[in-house]
This record gives C-alpha cells, structure tokens and sequence, in this order.
C-alpha cells in the first residue's frame, strides 16, 4: 500500500531521524552534510522509509547542535548551500521520501540580529521581543531555573537588565507574548513551506510561554527538577491553531512537537498538545515509553495510557531513541543481556504498534552509544558535566556504513569519534545478512507496508498485565494480525482464540514453523507476527 494520500501518509507511513552531522560527509572535511545525505537516499528508499525528519541546519554558532539559531533563512556552510537543499528536496521527493525540518520556535542563538538589537537599549524597538527582568531586591528576577538546572537569567551589563533563557545562556528565550515575534517566526514557517519541505518537527514546543507576571515557582518543583510558570502556559495552543490552521493550506504537510517531560513521563500533557485531534500538532512525542522498564507488563502500562489520552480524531507516534535521550540498544534495560534479540523485538514494536514510528538513523542497525573522550567532547552538557554525566555525543557519532577506516562516514578523521565496533557492525556487513538488525527493520518495514491492518487498524490487547509477553491484535474489516512478544528470558506459552487459523507471517526466530494451532510456545525474546484465518 503505497502512502501517497496526502492526508493520510503521515499516519501510515514512516519517519527516519538524521542528525546531519553524523550521516555522511560528502567533502571530506569531517562532518557531515546535505549532499552526504543526497548520496545515501537510494539506501532510505531501500530501507522503506517515508520521510526524512533533519536536526536542524540553519546558520548557527553551535553552541547545542544547531539548536542555537542566528539565521532562520538560510542553511549552515558547514552542510552546505541552499542550491544544495533545494537539490535535496528535489531528489528526496523523486524518490517519495517527504523532508521535515526541525523548527526551534522557543529560542534564538545570541548571536541572531533580533537579539543584538534587543540588548543594545532598552528603547530598542525589537527589545520586547526577548524576555528582559529588572533585578529584584538585587537579584534575578525570580527563582526560575533553566532545563538543567542552573539559574535562568542572564545579567547583561550593558543595559542593566537581565534577559531569561531556558537553556545556555547562549540561548535567550523570545517572547512569544508579542505579537510582532508571533509574526516573524509565522513568517519564517511560511518561508519554508513555500520552499517545499513537507513539515516540522517543532523543538521543546510546551516552554513557548512564560508565565506574564513572572512568579516564582514553588519551592517544591525546584526540588524535584519541575517548572510551573516557565513552561505549559495555555497560551500556547493558541498559536498551535494558527500554526495548524496555516499548515492545512499546504496539502500533506504535518508536525510533531517535542513535549518533553522529566521520567517518568506525562502522557496526558502530551496528548494536550494535540487539542481535539485535529485542530493543533498532528502528532506529539510522548516520552513514558522510553523511561519504562523492560518488562511486557510495564510497557503495556504505558502503551495503554498513551493510547487513553490521545484525543477523538488524534493519532499516536512513537520512537525509542533521539540525538538527546540516546539510544535505545545502550539503555541497561537492552545492554544487561540479549541486546541484539531485544533490538528486535524493538523494531516489532515500533512497527507494529498503532501510530507512526520514527527511527533514529542507525537504529536499523543496533547501533549503540559510544564512550566519548573528554578531550573530544562537544555537547555543552557534557563538558559541564562531566564525569557524572558526559552527554549526549555518544548517541550522536558518525553513521557505521562499513568495515572502512571511520566507518566509510568520511575520508577523514570524522568530528566525533565512530564507535568502536563498526567493523562487526554496520550497513555492508548487515546488507548480507538475512537475519541482521538490518533485515528485521526492512523486513517489518515491508510487512506493514504489505498489511493496511498495521498501518491504520485498530488496537486490542489480549493478556492485559502479563509480565513477560505482550499480546495485541492489529485488526480492519478486512484484515487481522496478532503480535506477540515474549520479553522474558525464558519459553512461554500462549494461549490463541480459538476459531482461526494462525500462519506464521514474521518471527524474529528464523525457525519457527509456519502454521500455529491455538496455542503457542514462544522461544526467550522471540516476536511474532500471525494472520488470522477464520475457521
């Protein structure tokens, strides 16, 4: 079933995360860029994928990533041209991969002449365009801290004021509360969507709003590492229906906002961000699955509540790495034992749960954190932090294409280091194996392709609160497939509805045999897929 229904190709379809940086450098200068990505579509088309979601590639200092913007209208020379995304977007669309831009909405490098202008008076006209604070008794304006912990406001010398940021100092927050910042950053979404690309992935989108009058939050939340006036102000959805209102007028386009809550998750404000299903963000990240523990009756705790607050005529998305969590084969839940059998059992899950999947490049592979020397660190928080936490670059190292020197990522020594076991594990060598990493995800990928039932049927758990094994059925008019997961380390026998006949359609154990009577023996770690024949 090809997804080429506008309005619905988000929903069916799949969306596969590049960190440009790491994905490949076509000019040998160590990083990656745009024209590396052009070289490697052929390999996403192979993959299955859909769309193809950029970490951003904006003009920036780099102080986080990219994520620190200094020009919303242009691309980094670092990654190449806008000829060369234009380029890009013409040959991902050749090929039907749709390209999604991340878009940080909350805050602006400051180096950004928007935030030059602001600090340089206070009757500046565009001084209102950030959030500036006398001081109060002498001091910050209030308690607020930022993301990691630190105190948020800035003193800026010059102007005798300070102005607050969520995040590094580098990084000083707009305020989304005039109406002229509204503006311009409307106007930069329209510059995009104009140019062609076919949504955004909209960055901390829930710490948009401050809290007008600047209360300080209470002594409580600063213990546990919470906020209650910088971040989930209402006022946000407004700008969410303006901003869903204006993507409607572009056919097929669609979001996915980051709603990132500390663990262990909040599903329910989450699914906030999706107002009545159809009227906000077409799909939010929802962080509970990926602070669960590795356990079928947990998971299924998750998956559930999930499911519960997603909104009539809202859809669900899941994922189970990004560039900032890491990734899902490093996490002690996958690393203690099994980790390869339980990457598989990943890729069934994420493929065969309702909603859309997003795969963080080099998932398809098993790739794992790497260890990061200190003197080669780039993450801010790393270097801050260091040793009791060393970032986030060990989620974020060159993609392994092959046994070559640096992985075949480049010719030259990369920015980061590959990891160390990219001579075992990596595309080529994954490429010639029918039972790699590699082969679950492509395989599973063109199931679901196969079966409308995994793209859009509905949802029913069979075994609600059992431990070791996960069971759900994924069901249309037409069709049924039911999914099984033993999450234990041990066999397990499973009980079928009687009524059907069950064919074998995917295992991720190679030998199991084809037809299944009503009741099942599944091996430690195994995933299965069956059709259901009636009787």
């Amino acid at each position: 079933m090809e997804n080429n229904d506008p309005d619905r190709w988000w929903k069916n379809g799949i969306i596969y995360h590049i960190y440009p940086q790491s994905f490949c450098d076509s000019n040998a200068d160590g990083i990656g860029d745009l024209r590396g990505i052009i070289s490697k579509l052929d390999y996403l088309v192979q993959l299955g994928v859909d769309a193809i979601w950029l970490s951003p590639v904006y003009p920036s200092p780099l102080i986080d990533a990219g994520y620190d913007i200094s020009d919303y209208y242009d691309i980094h020379p670092q990654y190449g041209t806008m000829d060369d995304f234009r380029e890009l977007l013409d040959a991902a669309h050749a090929r039907h991969i749709r390209v999604i831009m991340d878009m940080v909405l909350n805050h602006t490098s400051y180096l950004h002449p928007w935030f030059s202008e602001s600090a340089s008076s206070r009757n500046n006209p565009k001084r209102d365009w950030y959030i500036w604070k006398p001081s109060r008794n002498g001091k910050q304006p209030n308690n607020w801290r930022t993301n990691y912990g630190k105190k948020a406001w800035q003193y800026h010398a010059g102007t005798g004021e300070y102005y607050y940021h969520s995040f590094f100092r580098e990084q000083p927050d707009l305020n989304w509360r005039n109406p002229e910042v509204r503006a311009a950053m409307f106007q930069v979404i329209k510059h995009w969507l104009a140019l062609g690309v076919d949504g955004f992935r909209l960055d901390v989108i829930n710490l948009l709003f401050k809290d007008e009058k600047g209360r300080d939050n209470p002594i409580f939340s600063l213990f546990t590492g919470g906020k209650v006036f910088n971040y989930n102000q209402p006022e946000v959805y407004d700008v969410l229906r303006e901003f869903r209102c204006l993507l409607n007028q572009y056919p097929g386009c669609t979001s996915v906002g980051e709603v990132f809550t500390p663990p262990p998750g909040n599903s329910r404000q989450a699914a906030a961000f999706l107002g009545n299903g159809t009227d906000m963000l077409h799909m939010a990240f929802d962080f509970s699955l990926i602070f669960t523990r590795w356990r079928a009756s947990s998971y299924y705790k998750a998956i559930r509540n999930s499911y519960r607050q997603i909104p009539p005529g809202g859809w669900p998305c899941f994922f189970f790495s990004n560039h900032d969590i890491g990734r899902y084969v490093a996490r002690s839940r996958f690393t203690a034992t099994h980790k390869y059998d339980k990457a598989r059992l990943h890729a069934l899950l994420l493929l065969t749960l309702r909603g859309t999947p997003f795969i963080y490049y080099g998932d398809e592979i098993g790739m794992e954190n790497a260890e990061i020397p200190r003197e080669k660190i780039h993450d801010l928080y790393g270097r801050l932090f260091y040793p009791l936490y060393k970032g986030r670059d060990g989620a974020r190292t060159p993609m392994q294409w092959s046994d070559a020197p640096h992985a075949g990522f480049s010719t030259v020594e990369p920015f980061l280091p590959v990891h160390v076991n990219h001579k075992q594990l990596n595309v080529e060598a994954q490429q010639q194996s029918a039972h790699s990493i590699l082969a679950t995800f492509q395989t599973l990928i063109e199931i679901r392709r196969q079966y409308v039932a995994l793209q859009e049927g509905e949802i029913e758990f069979l075994n609600e609160g059992n431990r070791n094994v996960l069971a759900y059925t994924r069901t249309t008019a037409a069709e049924q497939v039911v999914v099984l997961v033993n999450f234990g380390s041990s066999f397990k026998k499973v009980s079928l509805r009687e009524g059907g006949r069950y064919t074998v359609l995917y295992s991720t154990c190679p030998e199991r045999e084809v037809q299944i009577p009503d009741k099942i023996r599944l091996q430690p770690y195994e995933g299965i897929l069956l059709t259901v024949t009636p009787l």
